[in-house]
């Protein structure tokens, strides 16, 4: 009896890509709390976290036009916001009940509002109102707007992956590299402090090299919803305990 050999796509699947964002997330966040600021190994740590926003903005677009079901996609999103509101607040906060910015859970369920606006209203005048309220909205969360922008550019551009790329370099020069320039003209002392937001630009090679093949197993999606309020908790524990 014949084995019938798989013919794999070269590249990175899907899962690849999001176990490579979790883990630049988990590097970020631990930075943030526990190494020095603006020392070396904080900036190649932040500098490296950067890849996560990026990523996960480009797998809402995707999300929704491939979940079989955006009802429970939406109703996911919204249980696991709320879960992490409360592990966001522990970990950077100190307490659970502080008053917090959203967590970017939050903000990525803002950012799938504003991919379903795109795809169903007809109005123009309407949707540019609608994608303006989810845009002030997303200024309480984690990213604010800059990730609702970032999702546009991908959903804008989707059908072809060059061109979700270059619309999302253009939206990152707006939003870091210029800023960053500008503010290098006025004083260079703020190289430092500023470089590590150019990480936005580490999901491009990431996101070209991405084959479009969904990876992982039957329950891989799980593990990135609970991998984000598990990790806030565990390092808002350690915070507690050690910081």
């Amino acid at each position: 009896m014949k084995i019938k050999s798989e013919n794999k796509k070269s590249g990175i699947t899907a899962s690849d890509l999001k176990y490579i964002a979790v883990l630049a997330m988990f590097i970020d966040h631990s930075a943030y709390l526990f190494v020095m600021p603006y020392s070396p190994l904080y900036c190649v740590m932040r500098f490296t976290g950067r890849i996560t926003a990026p990523v996960m903005c480009f797998f809402i677009s995707e999300g929704y036009h491939y979940t079989r079901n955006l009802k429970k996609y939406f109703q996911r999103m919204a249980v696991f916001a709320v879960i992490s509101h409360f592990a966001f607040a522990f970990c950077f906060n100190g307490g659970f009940l502080r008053i917090s910015t959203e967590s970017m859970i939050t903000t990525l369920l803002l950012c799938l509002l504003a991919v379903h606006f795109v795809n169903i209203e007809k109005s123009k005048v309407k949707l540019v109102f609608e994608l303006l309220i989810i845009c002030i909205l997303a200024m309480f969360c984690d990213w604010g707007a800059e990730a609702v922008i970032y999702t546009l550019a991908f959903e804008l551009a989707r059908e072809n992956r060059k061109k979700q790329i270059i619309a999302y370099g253009i939206t990152a020069c707006v939003f870091k590299l210029l800023p960053f320039i500008v503010i290098l003209t006025k004083d260079i002392s703020y190289f430092v402090p500023n470089c590590l937001n150019l990480g936005v630009f580490l999901p491009i090679p990431l996101l070209l090299l991405y084959n479009g093949e969904k990876g992982g197993g039957k329950y891989t999606k799980w593990v990135f919803y609970i991998f984000y309020p598990a990790h806030l908790l565990l390092l808002g524990v350690i915070n507690y305990v050690y910081g």
